[in-house]
């Protein structure tokens, strides 16, 4: 079960206001993107027309299973990412009195911390989906929900950007070049699609 996303509202955002290391930006960086994701498919689903034919609304329907896909797993890597970075903290708790306990926790530190990478980084390239999505969602779409949509493409941009802040502090405690490197190209390519997908839905809604 998905404890994170069965939570109320008032009871998240009391959590995450909360002095407590989870859940932390990447938690939060995943529920705003399904929040925007969310409001995009709300759009998507609109009728186009008074008339709504079926022929005004094929892309729409092609787009809406794919939104709603990405918003179910942004919702799970919100509580992913909680659980990957508890476990991070208790891998920093292991003991270290002798050489094997030492060599243990440095590769159980260094195996936490690449699954405390990977989520945010998955975060990412669901953002960059999901906002190359909604460039068919703003050309395709009612325009009288142009500011819903333009709130959705802003909200999962911004997520996006909090979602690689997450990968590069997690990067920086590692000492393995090899997946560092491996991390850092996918992410670039992740906020360079991220980029070029908000700016075209954007101009959609403004043309």
């Amino acid at each position: 079960m998905n404890a994170l996303a069965a939570l109320p509202l008032h009871e998240f955002l009391t959590r995450v206001a909360a002095p407590t290391p989870t859940p932390g930006g990447g938690a939060v960086a995943a529920v705003a993107a399904a929040c925007g994701t969310a409001l995009a498919e709300m759009v998507a689903a609109l009728p186009r027309t008074r008339q709504n034919e079926p022929g005004e609304r094929a892309e729409l329907e092609f787009v809406l299973p794919a939104l709603s896909a990405a918003r179910a797993r942004l919702e799970t890597l919100a509580q992913l990412d909680v659980e990957a970075f508890d476990r991070l903290l208790r891998s920093f708790r292991l003991p270290k009195h002798t050489d094997e306990e030492q060599v243990l926790r440095r590769a159980v530190i260094l195996d936490a911390t690449k699954d405390a990478t990977l989520v945010p980084l998955e975060t990412a390239r669901l953002c960059a989906d999901a906002l190359k999505l909604m460039e068919t969602v703003a050309g395709a779409a009612n325009r009288a929900a142009a500011a819903d949509l333009h709130v959705a493409i802003g909200i999962v941009r911004a997520a996006a950007e909090g979602a690689a802040a997450n990968v590069r502090a997690n990067l920086d405690t590692l000492d393995d070049q090899a997946f560092t490197a491996s991390s850092m190209r996918r992410l670039s390519a992740m906020l360079e699609d991220a980029s070029q997908s908000a700016h075209a839905a954007l101009g959609a809604l403004q043309g």
